[in-house]
């Protein structure tokens, strides 16, 4: 459960309408920015993700950005390319059934998080246990507009508190991808915070809006 809800609801609101212009300005930039920006050129030249994932340089490009953004670090061990693209080929039927709904302009959110159920148990790009953030931000390059990004750090903390840092699951994931929607619901005008760089759809903007709030946080 997530401690004091509304209350980060607000929070966040707050700082997308008062700081998120700032947010691309100030935040890394580099090969992790490079390949995000990249596998959005990319999708846009394949008509569903069937077709996207079955191209192989697309899937090194996924890759590539997974490991630009520190899943090949700090403890986490991403398996050998092969793996990892087969795993994905595997996930297939799973991914088309999430695009049905990610091409919905206003998803069904218990239809969204039921569908995420198979996919996320099915979905398995370590060599180590840990599940949430790799899946998490690989549901995000492939369904930008419907799934937010998350890490331990920024996501986990402020949404469960300091000793959240380790605890992930599937349950937890879906609390998350929830939580994200009602702060995406309470504005229509996402377009007008949109950028060439990191705020690039209005679940990024949410994981963004942690992000600087943390490091406020943390003194930053």
């Amino acid at each position: 459960m997530i401690d004091d809800e509304q209350k980060k609801i607000d929070e966040i609101i707050v700082k997308i309408d008062t700081q998120l212009s700032a947010f691309s300005d100030s935040y890394r930039s580099g090969p992790d920015l490079y390949f995000y920006k990249k596998i959005f050129d990319l999708r846009a030249n394949f008509p569903d993700i069937e077709s996207f994932l079955k191209n192989e340089y697309n899937c090194e490009i996924l890759y590539a950005c997974l490991t630009s953004w520190d899943m090949n670090s700090r403890g986490a061990k991403m398996k050998y390319f092969d793996g990892f693209q087969q795993n994905l080929i595997n996930c297939i039927e799973h991914f088309k059934k999430l695009e049905i709904i990610d091409r919905l302009n206003k998803p069904n959110v218990n239809e969204l998080l039921q569908l995420l159920t198979m996919t996320y148990q099915n979905l398995d790009l370590m060599q180590t246990n840990s599940k949430l953030v790799s899946n998490s931000k690989l549901l995000h390059y492939l369904f930008p507009n419907t799934l937010m990004p998350m890490d331990r750090e920024n996501t986990l903390v402020y949404l469960f508190g300091e000793n959240a840092r380790t605890y992930e699951s599937m349950k937890r994931y879906q609390e998350i991808i929830e939580f994200s929607y009602k702060v995406i619901n309470k504005k229509d005008n996402w377009a007008n915070y949109r950028d060439n760089r990191w705020n690039t759809t209005a679940p990024k903007m949410v994981d963004n809006a942690i992000i600087m709030i943390r490091d406020e946080q943390k003194g930053k």
